[in-house]
């Protein structure tokens, strides 16, 4: 029986109900209904296929009245994501080696098998390999959480919080918000002077940005509004949709910025970024003319005739 489901739709009390979840999801992949490695991504499994799968779920688990939509909108999110998975293990472990599945995997068949190793082989599909290698090797700020993310994570980091301060050393996180705090807590680190220090430069100067921003906004000279808070401004990019992080990479931003929902029914927000981005570019376009002008007059003199 699930007693707690997150604004996600995750289920996640009692605490082994989240790890039961998400072995079941696997689970449900690799039978028969899905178990087919010639489906080229998620979006082309016939929606029938998603609700027996979802009729699959249901019957193992015991949800509270009210919560069941949401948990079926997570859990098809968390197919899909398990699919992906699944199918890049096929490639990692089977044709990039050489090797067959039939031994782990006997209701594939041997056509499907050459489908698949035909389409993985292929120009398109080793271009967009290689493209999402390159991505995962440019991310500097690399995270270091299991399975349950953030949520998994968060008791423990309280305590561990308050067993310091308890020792009677400083806060190392005051000043930060949960988001920003767990956000830190996610990366390694070390607590050198009261204040947490990594090793990664990148991660080091994000840091500082952090607290210096945290600083100036206890005196009133930084204010943040639902995401360009202290964390994505020190970050220098905007938090994308389906996401938001330091909280989930499942929720999204109505659920992840809870304290500023009013703003989701009004464009304030939009037309603020407009005016701001019509702003940048007029100044932009000015510099530009400015600089024209002063390389065409570069060594004249310029005399204005009289006027009489």
């Amino acid at each position: 029986m699930v007693n707690v489901v997150s604004a996600a739709g995750e289920p996640i009390e009692p605490l082994e109900v989240c790890a039961k979840f998400r072995n079941a999801i696997g689970s449900i992949i690799r039978t028969k209904m899905v178990l087919d490695p010639m489906i080229p991504d998620w979006l082309t499994v016939h929606e029938g296929r998603k609700e027996a799968m979802w009729q699959l779920l249901i019957r193992t688990f015991i949800l509270p009245r009210g919560t069941q939509d949401k948990v079926k909108h997570y859990a098809k999110k968390m197919l899909g994501e398990s699919f992906r998975r699944w199918k890049s293990e096929l490639n990692t472990k089977y044709v990039q080696k050489g090797l067959t599945p039939f031994a782990d995997y006997g209701d594939i068949t041997p056509q499907q098998w050459e489908e698949f190793v035909r389409q993985k082989n292929s120009k398109e599909s080793l271009a967009l390999g290689k493209r999402n290698r390159d991505i995962a090797l440019s991310n500097v700020q690399k995270v270091c959480l299991g399975p349950g993310e953030y949520q998994r994570k968060a008791d423990q980091w309280r305590h561990e919080r308050v067993a310091i301060i308890a020792t009677g050393l400083p806060d190392p996180f005051q000043g930060l918000t949960d988001r920003g705090w767990f956000w830190l807590e996610a990366r390694k680190f070390k607590i050198v002077d009261g204040k947490p220090h990594f090793n990664e430069p990148q991660t080091k100067a994000v840091t500082q940005k952090m607290y210096e921003l945290t600083d100036l906004q206890s005196q009133g000279k930084f204010k943040t509004k639902r995401d360009k808070d202290v964390l994505s401004t020190a970050l220098g990019s905007k938090e994308h949709g389906g996401r938001v992080r330091g909280v989930s990479s499942k929720l999204s931003f109505k659920d992840g910025f809870q304290e500023d929902r009013s703003t989701y029914k009004r464009h304030d927000r939009y037309k603020e970024e407009m005016i701001q981005a019509a702003g940048q570019a007029a100044e932009s376009k000015f510099r530009e003319m400015f600089a024209q002008i002063a390389e065409q007059q570069s060594g004249q003199i310029v005399t204005m005739p009289l006027r009489y």
